[in-house]
């Protein structure tokens, strides 16, 4: 995480912190946005914490459909200690509604962070993704006096050339943040594209659980030919391109064999699993490919520290928080220049290698498995803590956070109701 040059001393009290985010583990989709979950898990060790995690209105559909699961969502929950609401807002299909997706979450969020503020007078909003969590927690601040800290966990384009009023209102939030952060250096770059440089927009990074992602232990083995992968199952995240390369990888070693962790969150993307599974096919890979599907955290771990690397072959990411996960299991990794990497990997803890090109990511992983004595796992973990421990991680967001309450200036925060 990069910081502002000077931290003004915050307060000593305890802080109370909303935190605003679509993308929360629920009951019903208890993997989805784990990294912002995490975060605030850890927070929660210095702050008291809210989390607001709306969810689209859904009318009675079959629950097989996307939007039928929203209905399983409960109204309330406790996630690891920290209570978590999923207030219901007025949606369309797809992104019919996108851009008025903002108005559309005050609507209904006003109403009910009225209601919490009174039990939880929270002293600052942290928003994660700029739109519509950004912008509306722009307006919520403006509403009760307090500041408010917009993290983007997403790429702005092509996203904002798509949508001018997205882009507009997105732009405002952001300059009226106390501090807009991204997840890497390459987010940061891409918001500062649009909102010009400012020394309030800086990187947070993402952190690791090292007590869940942790080196094999004297009854654990690692498979000297096993490649992992984790994630969706999307051809975004390169999947057909790591399949190409081990298609080359298993000419040169036979016994080479990739296990692929992870699945999609909807079925939309069902038609990007066919075909990898026929891609699958055609290059006669079966023997050395293993589907096993979504795991948890735990078991992602496990298949870490089985693994002889964990390679990434995105077309793009913000981040990449399985190359600091492995890293901390003390497994290489080989991972695609496609943003995030960047910020992660390392000669010293594995391989980059350019995008779209097999070749290139079947040489990284073929040079990774034939040196496994240049990477000890001591040195990748202590790397992974170093940088990426969310203990340390967390430490600096405090300070962001009570930097922003002492210096607030209500008359800088922009509402949807501001004049164009």
């Amino acid at each position: 995480m990069t910081a502002p040059t000077q931290i003004t001393p915050g307060p000593k009290r305890r802080l109370k912190v909303l935190v605003l985010s679509r993308n929360y583990p629920n009951a019903v989709m208890p993997l989805l946005g784990l990294w912002i979950e995490q975060w605030t898990r850890f927070l929660g060790e210095h702050c008291d914490c809210r989390v607001v995690a709306p969810v689209p209105y859904c009318p009675p559909v079959p629950a097989s459909w996307d939007i039928g699961r929203f209905r399983q969502i409960p109204a309330n929950e406790v996630i690891n200690g920290v209570p978590v609401s999923h207030p219901r807002f007025l949606s369309g299909p797809g992104y019919s509604l996108h851009r008025f997706d903002s108005r559309l979450w005050l609507a209904s969020l006003v109403p009910h962070c009225d209601r919490l503020r009174k039990e939880f007078p929270f002293d600052i909003i942290h928003a994660h993704f700029s739109y519509p969590d950004g912008v509306v927690a722009a307006a919520l601040a403006k509403r009760y006096g307090i500041p408010f800290i917009i993290t983007e966990h997403a790429r702005w384009r092509p996203w904002m050339d798509q949508y001018p009023s997205v882009q507009k209102r997105a732009i405002r939030a952001s300059r009226s943040a106390a501090f807009h952060t991204g997840v890497s250096r390459f987010v940061r770059e891409q918001i500062k594209e649009f909102t010009g440089e400012s020394e309030r927009l800086i990187v947070t990074h993402l952190g690791v659980d090292g007590s869940v992602f942790f080196p094999p232990g004297p009854e654990e083995q690692r498979d000297p030919h096993q490649l992992l992968y984790v994630g969706r199952l999307h051809l975004v995240k390169g999947v057909d391109v790591l399949l190409r390369a081990l298609a080359l990888l298993v000419q040169r070693r036979p016994a080479a064999r990739l296990v692929l962790v992870g699945g999609n969150f909807y079925s939309g993307t069902t038609g990007e699993v066919a075909h990898i599974h026929q891609l699958a096919v055609d290059l006669k890979l079966l023997g050395n490919l293993e589907f096993v599907g979504a795991k948890s955290p735990a078991e992602v771990a496990a298949y870490m520290r089985r693994s002889a690397v964990v390679v990434v072959a995105s077309r793009s990411e913000t981040f990449s928080a399985v190359l600091v996960e492995a890293l901390a299991c003390g497994t290489p990794v080989v991972s695609t220049r496609c943003g995030g990497p960047e910020d992660i990997v390392t000669e010293e803890v594995g391989c980059l290698v350019p995008k779209e090109n097999p070749l290139a990511l079947a040489e990284g992983i073929q040079s990774v498995l034939d040196e496994p004595g240049r990477y000890p796992g001591s040195t990748l973990r202590a790397y992974a803590l170093a940088r990426f421990s969310w203990p340390n991680l967390v430490a600096k967001a405090l300070a962001l956070y009570e930097n922003a309450v002492v210096n607030f200036n209500s008359a800088q925060v922009y509402t949807e109701t501001d004049p164009k």
